[in-house]
């Protein structure tokens, strides 16, 4: 544990610092305050304008952040061979790898807090209700980064190329919004090998209907279980992602 803390604080610094992850964060904020002048273009719906667009600039400036770090993560420090220089120390591979990727992790989140606060802010300062239902439509955005996260990490590793990781993050960023469709298109697809490699590319990728919180704000908060049911999705998701891009990582010769 000692290892991994000792990563995790040395990433956090380092991020904290990094001027991708400062620019990016006021970017969100500046996105956050536009999101107030969109919102008079519907008067009827103002209050739902502006909690959408925000939520939707927070989440849009995270995914950047966390997909253009995490796939610099590790393949900058092989290129300048510095991850010869740390693993010659009695560190495990895995520790590092985690450790990493829980400090990227921790400076996008608090990056995205401060988006958070600044458009709770605003909400508040026009006189909007806003409930507990907003921190569970954070949260969920939260859990979504994370997985992106840890799948950016293991395709960064998997295919060594900054490019093609960007690329494919991107791409199952997308997908995973469209995984009830997949399903459905492969019912309908009337091949059975067709279907079955559809069902399968459907379950590989992540399925972000468990995190979706414009359903959860505008019906009502969910039940419990639903809540508890998506956090053991994410940390399922992310943990394998983990195990895989270790396996990955442990096979490379440093």
């Amino acid at each position: 544990m000692g290892t991994i803390k000792a990563v995790f604080d040395y990433t956090l610094r380092e991020h904290l610092r990094h001027k991708v992850w400062l620019g990016c964060a006021l970017f969100g904020l500046v996105m956050v305050a536009s999101a107030l002048l969109a919102s008079a273009l519907a008067r009827d719906e103002r209050a739902r304008v502006m909690l959408d667009l925000g939520l939707a600039a927070n989440e849009a400036i995270a995914l950047v952040s966390v997909v253009f770090l995490t796939v610099h993560l590790i393949l900058q420090e092989v290129e300048s061979r510095a991850v010869f220089l740390i693993l010659t120390h009695p560190v495990k591979r895995s520790n590092y790898l985690l450790g990493r990727f829980l400090g990227t992790l921790a400076a996008v989140g608090l990056g995205m807090g401060a988006m958070g606060l600044a458009h709770w802010a605003l909400l508040r300062l026009l006189g909007w209700p806003v409930e507990g239902s907003y921190l569970l439509a954070w949260s969920c955005s939260l859990a979504k980064i994370a997985i992106m996260g840890a799948l950016s990490l293991f395709l960064s590793l998997a295919l060594t190329s900054e490019a093609a990781a960007m690329s494919f993050s991107v791409f199952f960023w997308m997908l995973g919004h469209f995984s009830a469709e997949m399903r459905f298109l492969a019912q309908k697809s009337g091949n059975a090998l067709l279907g079955a490699a559809i069902t399968a590319f459907s379950h590989a990728a992540p399925d972000f209907a468990h995190f979706n919180y414009r359903d959860a704000w505008h019906a009502g908060v969910p039940d419990p279980g639903w809540a508890l049911a998506a956090a053991v999705y994410a940390l399922a998701y992310c943990g394998a992602c983990l195990a895989l891009a270790a396996q990955v990582f442990d096979q490379k010769e440093f």
